[in-house]
């Protein structure tokens, strides 16, 4: 799960960026539940937040920015409600777009076994794309899962899922179901 932090999707600049695609596509809403039966179902759900150190500014982004997004220690920088749990595993070091680049993500998904990857995140065609342009060649099978992405504009969209067209895993009815032991909760978007 790439960038479900609050910075996107929480009111302020960036949320107004992406917030028709977000309501358009429930994006979080149908991550939140994902994420929820993908740990029912035993499977490493992995979060790759970018967080920026104002006072150790590393990446162009951060300079860009002036350090002043995704900033660390501040609640713009946190998940988003609902998506973190306990015992997911957290990606560290990320300062730029690829979640692999000067970060402990490949080490994680090979201490773990993992070599089939589903991501999920923010911006579709900006950090998820990035990121998993790195994991095809570094060798991991992965796939880009369209309902939990979202990004500026329906154009951007569909034109990052026309790129990884073969590596596409749209969800399904019969996806991670949610059993009677989950109860589905409510709409909080």
């Amino acid at each position: 799960m790439i960038e479900f932090q609050k910075q996107w999707t929480e009111p302020g600049l960036y949320h107004r960026l992406v917030r028709r695609q977000l309501e358009a596509r429930h994006t979080v809403a149908t991550a939140r539940r994902i994420v929820r039966a993908a740990r029912h179902e035993g499977v490493v759900v992995i979060h790759a937040p970018l967080i920026i150190d104002p006072k150790r500014k590393r990446g162009l982004l951060a300079h860009l920015t002036f350090g002043r997004v995704f900033t660390k220690g501040t609640p713009r920088a946190e998940f988003t409600a609902g998506m973190f749990e306990t015992g997911d595993l957290v990606v560290r070091g990320r300062t730029g777009f690829d979640a692999f680049a000067g970060t402990d993500l490949e080490q994680l998904l090979r201490v773990n076994g993992i070599e089939e990857i589903f991501f999920g995140g923010l911006t579709t065609d900006q950090c998820v794309a990035r990121t998993l342009r790195t994991a095809l060649g570094m060798g991991f099978r992965a796939y880009l899962v369209p309902e939990l992405t979202a990004t500026f504009g329906r154009w951007q969209q569909r034109r990052s899922e026309r790129r990884f067209a073969a590596c596409l895993a749209p969800l399904q009815e019969s996806d991670f179901p949610i059993s009677p032991a989950l109860p589905v909760e409510p709409n909080r978007d």
